[in-house]
């Protein structure tokens, strides 16, 4: 594995649109290159192709709003609050822009990225992404590229003017075709040397060959798949017009759609309005899988693009490229990138945007002669492995990130010790919150341990030691949505978890349980892609976590008990007897650790002798006030740190 590390960083991550994305850091992982993923926004549902269980790389998502906010304070204190170029791009490109919130997205990954050893990072598309990278590289010198794809460039952005300092601010520049390199290059002509040509490629031996013409030639019908956003530029409502006109000619059809989006309800009408209920099916979102699937079993691959009412367009469609690995000739369209990829003749038809009539005109000559449409979908795979091959292109920007990355740059050191604390402390007079406070900054200062909170409770009001490790050593965890997301596609474990929970009876309640289940999946997944050694719950809150957690994977925990511990006696049962250690100041806990024989329990005091207590940790009355250098002692022997 390259000692170089490179992150990505997204605006929305997963997307599940943007296979591309994944398909990229797929290959470039097996290229043995040292990812990490980064994301501004949660995922907007729970659905996750399920490829993605195989992506190495540590995913992290920024924290919520509170946080955020807090970052901002002490960039402000210390004087790293980026004002002046908050001003400039209010001043230049408008308050719509957001400029003050992208400075907080960018002092969190500045942060994060310097920590994780990040000295490069790659964007994808023209969006709040690359807008936030100008801040990151202006806060924290780390370098950037990225690669503007069609919509996101030609109109969403919405600035020539930031799509121009973009341009001159990154390291280099991806134009996924050779008609987006052009348009970027009248845009923006004093970067035009950095901007460099990379298809966007796919893995053929993920896509197995498809027999085009071979059922219709037996009295079937044509059978057309085409997948893509239920939007307008896809021109979906053209498909459907020809499908319309080769019924009138007496073409037996199938016509599948997959995909989701905004034009559902306007496409559903068109069908119904047409009498095509029984030739045209809008079949929603799929998996990738279920995706593969549909092409293997078509006959022509449709997708007639054209501009839409506010100027956006496709101009490198993937799902193109993937119909072709699959061996279909493809029906499109003459429009921007399509005939880089399509070869007119050859391995498809290309028509005029918006006329059904010439799609009517192709779908026929393929229907009256199958053996065409099963030379032209061989013709397409052979195109394919040669010019858009995942190798191939992947391996080409390989070559310009390594070439980004200083020469002495290396891999950050991974946390050995993952703390676990339900909630941050607050500055207050309470002496249980000022005792974990001072537990976490000791932990937190030393080298191999981060802390993860399960909670961002308290983030506004935690104390100021414990704000500045924000990004670096303190982390989140995220969204509920990324919980949910990583706990349907991790079938094993969930099924895991809910025997689990059988098991356990009238311990705990099931949606306390599950609610701990859902951060165990999603830590359990972190913990192995981030390198971690062992757990430490920091207070009994967090013990089923880390045990949940150790069940999963098998990573060893450790667990502190406070007094008036959380869970019942008959679910410390089951913690106690696989933690490696317990440091337990609450006496019905100690007594079931007595009972169930929990090996290495530290003892700080006896129970017959009045105590104080100061989290976990157990004293007695006698030794009071305690030294401060002796409860961290004490702490650091428990969790073996220096």
């Amino acid at each position: 594995m390259s000692q170089r590390r490179i992150a990505y960083l997204y605006s929305r991550y997963p997307v599940v649109s943007q296979t591309f994305c994944d398909s990229e850091m797929l290959e470039l992982g097996r290229q043995d290159v040292d990812l990490v993923v980064a994301s501004i926004c949660p995922p907007k549902d729970s659905f996750r192709h399920e490829r993605l269980n195989d992506l190495q790389a540590p995913v992290f998502h920024q924290p919520g709003t509170a946080v955020l906010k807090r970052l901002e304070a002490e960039a402000r204190a210390d004087g790293s609050w980026p004002q002046e170029m908050i001003d400039r791009h209010e001043r230049e490109y408008g308050p719509s822009y957001k400029a003050a919130t992208r400075a907080r997205n960018a002092l969190y990954f500045s942060k994060l990225f310097k920590r994780l050893g990040v000295s490069h990072f790659h964007v994808h598309f023209a969006n709040r992404a690359t807008h936030t990278a100008l801040f990151i590289k202006a806060i924290s010198g780390i370098t950037f590229s990225f690669t503007p794809h069609a919509q996101d460039f030609m109109v969403d952005l919405g600035s020539d003017d930031l799509l121009r300092e973009m341009c001159r601010e990154a390291k280099f520049v991806v134009a996924v075709s050779d008609f987006s390199r052009n348009l970027l290059c009248e845009t923006c002509p004093d970067s035009c040397d950095k901007i460099t040509r990379i298809y966007n490629g796919i893995d053929p031996e993920g896509f197995p060959l498809a027999s085009p013409g071979s059922e219709w030639a037996n009295g079937m019908p044509l059978r057309i798949i085409s997948v893509g956003r239920l939007i307008e530029f896809k021109g979906f409502r053209h498909l459907i017009d020809a499908v319309a006109k080769l019924k009138q000619q007496g073409i037996p059809v199938d016509c599948r759609i997959i995909g989701e989006g905004p034009w559902h309800e306007r496409l559903s009408q068109q069908i119904g309005e047409l009498g095509l209920e029984d030739e045209v099916q809008l079949l929603g979102r799929r998996s990738q899988d279920a995706v593969k699937a549909e092409l293997l079993a078509a006959d022509v691959f449709a997708l007639p693009c054209i501009v839409d009412s506010k100027g956006a367009s496709d101009i490198l469609p993937t799902v193109i490229t993937e119909a072709m690995a699959c061996g279909l000739p493809i029906v499109s369209t003459h429009l921007v990138g399509v005939p880089e990829m399509v070869d007119d003749g050859v391995t498809g038809f290309l028509a005029e945007p918006g006329n059904s009539d010439e799609l009517v005109a192709a779908f026929t000559r393929l229907f009256e002669r199958p053996q065409l449409a099963y030379s032209m979908g061989r013709a397409g795979r052979e195109r394919m492995e040669r010019i858009f091959a995942l190798k191939v292109t992947a391996g080409q920007l390989k070559e310009h990130l390594m070439a980004a990355v200083a020469d002495d740059a290396a891999a950050g050191t991974p946390a050995e010790l993952m703390v676990l604390t339900d909630s941050l402390p607050q500055v207050s007079e309470d002496l249980g919150d000022a005792a974990l406070a001072q537990e976490l900054n000791w932990l937190l200062d030393c080298s191999g341990v981060n802390v993860l909170s399960l909670t961002e409770q308290g983030a506004c009001a935690m104390p100021e030691p414990l704000a500045r490790h924000i990004g670096e050593r303190l982390e989140f965890v995220p969204d509920g949505m990324v919980l949910e997301m990583e706990w349907r596609s991790r079938t094993e474990w969930r099924q895991q978890m809910e025997n689990l929970r059988c098991s356990l009876h009238q311990a705990i309640d099931g949606e306390t349980f599950l609610l701990h289940a859902r951060r165990a999946v999603w830590l359990a997944q972190a913990i192995e892609r981030n390198g971690v050694k062992r757990v430490h719950a920091s207070r009994s809150e967090c013990a089923l976590v880390a045990w949940l957690v150790s069940r999963l994977i098998g990573v060893p925990f450790t667990v502190g008990v406070e007094e008036g511990a959380a869970w019942s006696s008959s679910l410390w049962k089951h913690i106690l007897k696989d933690a490696d250690k317990v440091s337990i100041a609450d006496h019905r806990v100690a007594k079931k650790a007595e009972q169930t024989g929990t090996a290495d329990t530290l003892h700080l005091a006896v129970p017959e002798l009045k105590v104080k207590r100061l989290g976990p940790i157990r004293w007695r009355q006698q030794a009071l006030p305690i030294a401060t250098e002796t409860r961290k002692a004490a702490l650091m022997k428990f969790l073996s740190l220096g």
